[in-house]
């Protein structure tokens, strides 16, 4: 039975006010509490300052905290820290903190929150070796608590790097275990993990192949991460780019097991392009849907969440010359996508980065969380949306295809 449209539920805002004109808030990541309240977690700079926020989001006036003690800065502003929700209401945060002393040295940290965010009261370092970049780091936590977080880094050369996964047990509070699942990683297209059923713990990142070719592999493990596969292709899309490109994919599994993937790409073609594909029985994929519909805009930021019954949304930004927005597409069967949704008014171009993010509620539902950029305040905007079942199935548009080559 198909789903039905899609419709805007609740919208919220949390308001960030600035005192000074040098102070910068970053794109936020979002995650839902078991409460079903939004939570939020963002960089802020002011001026050589570098803090780490988080928010439960209950309006425009939410009371921030924040996470980096004393003496612990935050080293990495490129992209949103991680955030996942554990099943006791555990809340983890992951960023990189500053080594002090390390010429482009920095630590991966975990912090971790067992009041509801009040209070982060433990801050482990996930990586044990020397000076070396850690950070584009990807965070999940499996059904019995156990958390994953997997990143690049470039310990064994400044030439490449590689991606790691560590698995956290004790709440946040010990390392059980550290894996490296590759040697040739795109080393700033960030890493996506996720959990399944029963012991399914998936890791995606982007690869360098020969040829300067830089596509999406994936590595699974079926036993809580204590092994993984071989990566593998989700896609063979032959984008050569001497350079890179800072985008990596996004993945999720529901609770059957179904395994999805959203990135994007230029091909050998250079045009431009979100795809979406989905592997039914968790290890093969299909032939990927193209997401984006339009040809004068340049699509960035695709961002996945899927339910446990496997309706997948899909969200990203575009941009043109003049305005930038975020749209979202949702597909009820893995098959096929739904009409192209526009969620922003348009937002003037350059602008603040809008970086959308996505996370599922309890019941369910989905938010929606960009920023957007005012005067002297910065608003981060979160909008739930809603799948009636009631309603007519949509008329569904025919994505196009990409061919396997």
């Amino acid at each position: 039975m198909w789903a039905g449209e899609p419709v805007l539920g609740p919208r919220l805002e949390l308001v960030h006010r600035l005192a000074r004109r040098d102070t910068r808030i970053f794109p936020a990541a979002i995650a839902v509490g078991r409460d079903g309240i939004p939570l939020a977690a963002w960089f802020a700079q002011d001026g050589s300052n570098n803090t780490l926020y988080f928010a439960r989001v209950t309006g425009p006036d939410a009371p921030s905290v924040r996470v980096n003690p004393d003496g612990m800065e935050v080293a990495s502003l490129e992209n949103p820290p991680g955030i996942a929700v554990g099943p006791a209401g555990e809340i983890y945060l992951s960023w990189s903190s500053s080594r002090y002393g390390a010429a482009f040295g920095a630590n991966l940290q975990l912090s971790r929150s067992l009041d509801g965010g009040r209070r982060f009261d433990r801050h482990l370092a996930v990586n044990e070796d020397r000076a070396a970049a850690h950070s584009f780091e990807g965070v999940t936590v499996g059904a019995d608590g156990t958390v994953f977080v997997a990143w690049t880094d470039d310990r064994d050369s400044p030439d490449t790097a590689g991606t790691y996964v560590a698995r956290v047990v004790d709440r946040g509070g010990r390392i059980a275990g550290t894996l490296k699942l590759d040697s040739m990683t795109c080393r700033c297209c960030r890493v996506s993990v996720a959990t399944g059923p029963p012991e399914t713990v998936v890791a995606a990142w982007r690869r360098v192949f020969s040829g300067d070719l830089r596509d999406i592999v994936l590595a699974t493990s079926r036993d809580g991460g204590r092994g993984f596969t071989s990566p593998t292709p989700v896609h063979e899309d032959r984008w050569k780019i001497t350079a890179c490109p800072r985008r990596g994919p996004n993945v999720a599994l529901d609770a059957r097991g179904r395994l999805f993937a959203v990135w994007y790409t230029e091909g050998p073609d250079g045009e431009p392009k979100i795809l979406f594909a989905v592997a039914p029985d968790g290890r093969r994929f299909g032939d990927p849907l193209r997401v984006n519909t339009s040809t004068v805009s340049i699509p960035d930021h695709p961002r996945l969440a899927v339910a446990p019954g496997g309706l997948a949304l899909v969200v990203w930004e575009e941009e043109t010359a003049v305005r930038r927005r975020v749209l979202m597409r949702y597909s009820p069967d893995g098959r096929s996508l739904g009409r192209e949704r526009i969620l922003t008014e348009a937002l003037k171009s350059p602008a603040t980065d809008i970086a959308p993010d996505i996370a599922v509620t309890p019941g369910g539902d989905f938010v929606v969380a960009w920023q957007e950029k005012r005067s002297m305040s910065v608003t981060t905007v979160l909008q739930t949306v809603r799948v009636d079942d009631e309603r007519a199935a949509p008329q569904l548009e025919n994505a196009s295809r990409t061919p396997r080559r």
